[in-house]
This record gives C-alpha cells, structure tokens and sequence, in this order.
C-alpha cells in the first residue's frame, strides 16, 4: 500500500535528504571579506582571495543523509511487512537525531574554529537552510512512525474480526 500518508511522509525525508546537498549548512561571515558558505559540497570559496581556504568538507556529514534517505526510501517499498518497516523507520529517525545534534554541536563549530586558526575572524555565524533539514526529518520520521504503527493495529483488529 504505496499510497498511504506514510509513504509521503516517508517520501519527503527522501527529498530533504537530497536538498541537504544543495542549500549551505552555515554562512559565515568574516570581517574583510564577503559572506562564505560552507556546505557539504566543496568549492572555491572566492577566486580573487587566497587568505580564505577552500570549503573544507566534514566527510562524516555527507554519510548521515545519505543513509537517512536511502533507508526512508527502502522503508516505503517495505509495506508488507510494517513491523520491519516501523524497525527501519526508528533506525532513520536515531540517524536523523543523530545528524540534527552533530550539526549544530561538531561540524559548524569545527569550522569556525578552523577559520580561526586561519587567522579569519568569524563575525556571525548564520545557521542555513539545510541544518534545519534534520528537525524536520525527524517530525516526518515520528509521524509516519505513527501512521505505520496505525495501520498494523487496523490489520491485527480486522484480522480478529475473520
């Protein structure tokens, strides 16, 4: 039953999962020089400016979307057997928790501190779009967690109804 709230639910976290790609973790704004973005795809960050140094990439934050989106992606074709499916959709759910705390705690923390050590003041640090994905994957994950676990209890009182 592809057609079910969960699959869009389910079918959303897929798309955030590859938005996260293309919107910037965090901009940064350094005193001298024109906002930078780092994200978690690398490119030059200015072409005239040698101070500033390339994107630097946090390889351990490129892994977590990749998987929470694969497994919400397995999880929709998973509808026969919705108590795996709830299994799968909880493991997302502890990766996307996982994902939402090792942004805001490690990885533009880290970056920060390595523009510091490049002797680059950081004057602001502004959160982007793609570090609220987490949050909202995490809302997404509980309620097709909900409706999955809903549908099983409507299976098992029809089955008692035979």
């Amino acid at each position: 039953m592809i057609q079910r709230i969960q699959s869009l639910y389910l079918a959303i976290v897929v798309v955030l999962s590859g938005l996260s790609f293309i919107f910037p973790l965090a901009i940064f704004e350094c005193q001298g020089f024109d906002p930078t973005i780092y994200g978690l795809i690398p490119e030059s960050v200015s072409a005239e400016s040698t101070s500033i140094p390339q994107r630097t990439i946090a390889w351990n934050a490129i892994f977590f979307p990749i998987f929470i989106g694969l497994l919400s992606l397995v999880s929709i074709f998973m509808y026969k057997n919705r108590m795996k499916q709830v299994r799968v959709v909880a493991v997302a759910f502890l990766l996307s928790v996982i994902y939402a705390g090792f942004i805001f705690l490690w990885i533009i923390d880290s970056q920060a501190t390595a523009l510091a050590q490049q002797n680059i003041t950081v004057s602001n640090i502004i959160y982007g779009t793609s570090s609220y994905f987490p949050i909202a994957q995490v809302i997404l994950l509980i309620l097709a967690q909900q409706a999955i676990k809903k549908d099983e209890k409507l299976v098992r009182s029809s089955e008692r109804l035979r």
